[in-house]
């Protein structure tokens, strides 16, 4: 059976001209899986319908590069002969070690007239890789290319919100699923088996990361047996992976009453999200709205830290913090870019309670993608 030519999801042929002018680079090497996988399609990401290029990356590294006038080329594992189906890319390598691999990207840095341009390379690009080009082109300038990356990735295309809608759908299925399981007694074990069912089942890949805090036990650490008792406060925040791209969905869910003063708690956080969901436009400034928003956030909770991150989410569950009590990017939003908006606070014994939900930026405002409702679900 033919299949499509494959055609590029986010990547663009212009928008990357212009990034590389705006940032004065001649050729933009990518080597990481998300990046590899937006500039070329190859299936390089760690959930894919078969990860073996993210597997063997080790020893058979899949690379891309992009020149300052939008050309591409790619190089990948020799054995790999279903490039045709994946890239729009024409101008493919075969490579057969790592070394060679890099033999080849530096044969075609010559051939491209590039020995001695400015070379953007990622920060996380494996040291022998970034070794090899430094050493064979001494008279190069090597800058860091990951803000050009990022530049291209934060505004999504139509395919891609498309893409990250359905992941929140299946990520919110789960997480309802896992709801109406719940019962005194049952493990983290078991609900993360229904997570897991109904990601697949509903059509996804696979999970970026399935956050499961019951009681008081660590979210970051399911899996080892804790179960859900009567009155406690649970959390499950739930990133499924659809044609590549994550979802990031937290809720939390009480079987019998909550405790006291939960509700309150969360309607407080509730409010904080919603301040930012009002305010964040194109072409506000993201300093100047966190500042904003932590001057809200004393106005309503006057005691202890509240955590308020809103991270860009694609083709990784935390892109980049936009704004957030570790670090703020500062730019201005723009119409196009999806981020999760998240608001937590520690509550009694029970960690971090609170909210979390993702947005695209409209012309006007943001638009929820997330549909669930945002209180504490009672079982």
């Amino acid at each position: 059976m033919e299949t499509a030519q494959p055609r590029p999801v986010g990547f663009s042929r212009e928008k990357a001209k212009k990034v590389l002018e705006k940032h004065d680079i001649d050729v933009l090497v990518a080597s990481t899986p998300v990046n590899v996988f937006y500039t070329s399609g190859m299936p390089t990401l760690h959930v894919a319908p078969n990860p073996i290029l993210y597997v063997l990356a080790n020893q058979f590294p899949t690379l891309s590069m992009v020149r300052r006038d939008g050309e591409e080329c790619a190089f990948a594992w020799i054995v790999y002969q279903s490039t045709d189906k994946w890239t729009w890319i024409e101008d493919i390598t075969p490579t057969i070690s790592p070394q060679q691999a890099m033999e080849e990207v530096c044969n075609k840095i010559t051939a491209w007239g590039m020995s001695d341009k400015k070379i953007g390379l990622e920060s996380l690009m494996p040291r022998y890789q970034s070794d090899c080009i430094r050493e064979r082109f001494p008279e190069a300038t090597i800058v860091d290319g990951d803000r050009a990356f990022l530049d291209m990735r934060l505004v999504k295309t139509e395919e891609e919100l498309a893409r990250i809608k359905k992941s929140t759908e299946i990520a919110e299925k789960a997480i309802m699923n896992v709801i109406d399981a719940a019962k005194d007694g049952i493990t983290d074990n078991e609900l993360l088996q229904v997570a897991r069912r109904t990601i697949v089942d509903e059509g996804a890949e696979g999970w970026d990361h399935l956050t499961m805090g019951l009681g008081a036990s660590d979210p970051e650490a399911p899996g080892v047996g804790y179960t859900v008792k009567r009155g406690e406060i649970n959390r499950i925040d739930i990133g499924a992976v659809y044609k590549g791209y994550i979802s990031d969905i937290s809720r939390q869910f009480v079987v019998g009453e909550p405790p006291e003063g939960a509700m309150d708690h969360m309607d407080k956080l509730m409010k904080i999200q919603e301040y930012l969901e009002e305010n964040i436009k194109p072409g506000v400034n993201t300093v100047q709205l966190n500042n904003d928003v932590k001057k809200f956030c004393k106005s309503l909770i006057k005691v202890g830290m509240v955590a308020i991150t809103g991270h860009s989410i694609g083709l990784e569950c935390e892109e980049a913090h936009l704004f957030s009590p570790m670090r703020t990017l500062d730019i201005e939003f723009e119409e196009g870019m999806v981020l999760d908006i998240e608001v937590w606070k520690s509550f009694k014994e029970f960690n971090l309670v609170g909210v979390e939900d993702c947005y695209r930026i409209t012309g006007s405002g943001v638009e929820r993608l997330s549909t669930l409702d945002k209180h504490i679900f009672i079982r």
